[in-house]
């Protein structure tokens, strides 16, 4: 069995060997070659595995941020692209975010509702501060958790320092993009340091996993505030966990369902701006 590491690993000394130089890529694409054609063709080292191996997948690995189901595979998919778009398909681009116009809203449940773009244009312009906005949400999540059932640990003493530290960053003009001092939960699938990671079983409550997920890691390094660890059904299983089901927001007589129903509740409710789940 192979670390998806050690491929990265293999892939990162191609990368930094020049094989897949972006001057590559863009020759290839000008003389017409498909995708397969350009990978096959840029010298990219065989891995030292055989393939068809087993990847054993951590908790720290970069988790897949996008699901495309298109017909013929992720591969297929790529050929198009590539068609369309040449080495430009893998550059990165800036997400702009447009200027708040008008009043801002006084009710802070108003504000609770308000989507993640809308947010991010109060934090980077400094009409509202992450401390402010992660009390808001704070303050939400207490106030309904009891009743709905969506958090494991609400991170009272994290969020407000990472929300102190965003607001610092903001006021030195170090804005890091749209998520910088966006207050959110994360499913309880993934590892936090320092607090529960109980797979929404009563036989994992009390247990700690000393490391944080990737999406954790990315989402604080792009400023991101956590605010909790939201509930899962018991192993990834439904909405009843060992607290008992978590609820719809907007029809407490219902479940939430699915086993994202913690963070899909929370988020619902407007107690985090937004959440990771899984699918």
């Amino acid at each position: 069995m192979i670390e998806r590491r050690d491929f990265l690993k293999t892939a990162a000394a191609a990368a930094a060997a020049g094989a897949l130089s972006p001057s590559r890529l863009l020759g290839a694409h000008s003389a017409g070659a498909s995708f397969p054609e350009v990978v096959g063709k840029t010298g990219f080292p065989s891995p030292s595995f055989p393939l068809g191996q087993e990847l054993r997948l951590g908790n720290g690995e970069a988790p897949a941020l996008q699901f495309q189901a298109w017909p013929g595979g992720t591969g297929a998919l790529y050929e198009k692209l590539w068609r369309e778009y040449g080495p430009a398909l893998f550059e990165r681009t800036t997400t702009e975010i447009e200027p708040w116009v008008g009043p801002i809203p006084s009710d802070e449940a108003e504000i609770a509702f308000l989507p993640v773009h809308r947010l991010a244009a109060l934090l980077k312009e400094r009409r509202i501060s992450s401390v402010e906005l992660t009390e808001i949400y704070l303050a939400r999540l207490h106030r309904y958790d009891p009743e709905l059932l969506f958090a494991v640990s609400i991170l009272d003493d994290r969020a407000r320092a990472e929300a102190e530290e965003a607001d610092r960053e903001i006021r030195a003009g170090r804005w890091k993009g749209p998520l910088h001092g966006i207050p959110y939960g994360v499913k309880d699938l993934f590892a936090v340091r320092g607090t529960r990671t109980a797979w929404g079983s009563a036989a994992f409550q009390d247990q700690v996993i000393d490391l944080d997920s990737e999406i954790v890691v990315r989402l604080r390094n792009a400023g991101a505030v956590l605010l909790a660890k939201l509930a899962t059904g018991e192993f990834a299983q439904g909405d009843l966990w060992y607290r008992g089901r978590t609820l719809n927001p907007w029809n407490p007589e219902e479940g939430a369902s699915g086993s994202s129903a913690g963070p899909g509740s929370a988020t619902a409710a407007g107690c985090v701006a937004f959440a990771i789940g899984t699918e």
